[in-house]
C-alpha cells in the first residue's frame, strides 16, 4: 500500500485515520494519536540463534597497531633452513638446529621471522603478515628476537612461563603460571621495544651476555608454553645460538608436558 495519502493528509493538518509504513515516532511528534493496531513491536526470541556470520564493516573493525618501520612485518617467507629430529638418546625429546640469520647483522630488517610448529615438528612457511594471523605456529625468531603465538604477536595463545635454573628433562610438570603473552603494545599503540631495539616480547630476556667475548648464551631456563591446541603444555630449552661463530643459528630441545 503506498503511504501517499496518509502523508499528505498529513501535511494538509489532517490526522489520517491509518499510516501503513510511516514512522509512528512522527505521528506522535504532530500530535495525532497513535492507532495501537499500527505499531506492534516486532517479537523477539531469545533462544533463537543468533547470526555470527555476519562480518563487521571495516571502518568498524578495531583497528591493529602499526609496528615502527625497522620491525616491520616483510610479507615473505624466511629462507633460513631448519632440522627437526628425535633426540637419538630420547625419542620423546625433540631437537632443532634453526637458521635465523635473517640475511645478517646489515639485512635482518629486511627479512622475515622463520616460524615453527613445536606440535607437528616442522618449520611452517609463512610471511610476517600471514603469521600476524595464523594459528599455525608456536614460535618465531629472527637474529636475537622470539616471539611467541599470542598477544600482539598472533592470535593462537601460546603464553609462556619460566622454570629458572633447571634443565629440560628435570621439569616433569607444568607450573601454576604465570604465564605471559606478547605484548609491546599499550592500550594507545605505543610501542615497547627490547634493549636492542627488536620487539618487546615475553621471551626478550631469553640470554645473557658471555663475560669477555660480549656473546649471547641462553639462560639456563626452561620455557614452559601453553599449547595452542589447549592439550597441555610444551617444555622447551633454548641451547645455543651459535653454529660455529655465526650467531642467530639456534639449537633447542622440547618435549611435551600434560
Amino acid at each position: 500500500m503506498s503511504n501517499r495519502p496518509a502523508v499528505s493528509a498529513f501535511r494538509a493538518g489532517v490526522c489520517p485515520s491509518s499510516w501503513p509504513g510511516v514512522l509512528v515516532a512522527v505521528l506522535a511528534l504532530s500530535g495525532c494519536p497513535v492507532p495501537d493496531a499500527e505499531f506492534e513491536p516486532p517479537v523477539v526470541d531469545a533462544a533463537a540463534p543468533k547470526d555470527l556470520t555476519t562480518a563487521t564493516p571495516p571502518d568498524q573493525a578495531p583497528a591493529r597497531c602499526e609496528l615502527p618501520y625497522d620491525v616491520r612485518a616483510i610479507d615473505k617467507v624466511a629462507t633460513g633452513a631448519v632440522t627437526i629430529m628425535p633426540l637419538p638418546t630420547d625419542p620423546n625429546v625433540y631437537t632443532a638446529e634453526i637458521d635465523a640469520t635473517a640475511g645478517g647483522s646489515m639485512k635482518y630488517g629486511e627479512n622475515p621471522f622463520v616460524y615453527i610448529d613445536l606440535i607437528a615438528r616442522k618449520k611452517v612457511e609463512l610471511t610476517d603478515v600471514q603469521a600476524d594471523v595464523s594459528q599455525g605456529w608456536d614460535l618465531g625468531l629472527k637474529r636475537w628476537q622470539i616471539k611467541l603465538n599470542s598477544g600482539d604477536s598472533g592470535p593462537a595463545g601460546v603464553t609462556v612461563a619460566r622454570v629458572p635454573g633447571k634443565n629440560l628433562g628435570e621439569v616433569t610438570m607444568a607450573p601454576a603460571g604465570p604465564y605471559e603473552a606478547d605484548d609491546y603494545f599499550d592500550a594507545k599503540c605505543v610501542f615497547a621495544a627490547d634493549p636492542i631495539g627488536g620487539l618487546g616480547t615475553a621471551l626478550s630476556d631469553w640470554y645473557d651476555y658471555e663475560s669477555g667475548t660480549s656473546r649471547i648464551v641462553p639462560k639456563k631456563e626452561v620455557l614452559v608454553l601453553k599449547r595452542r591446541d589447549g592439550q597441555g603444555h610444551i617444555k622447551v630449552q633454548i641451547t645455543s645460538y651459535y653454529k660455529g661463530t655465526t650467531s642467530a643459528n639456534y639449537s633447542l630441545s622440547w618435549s611435551y608436558l600434560p
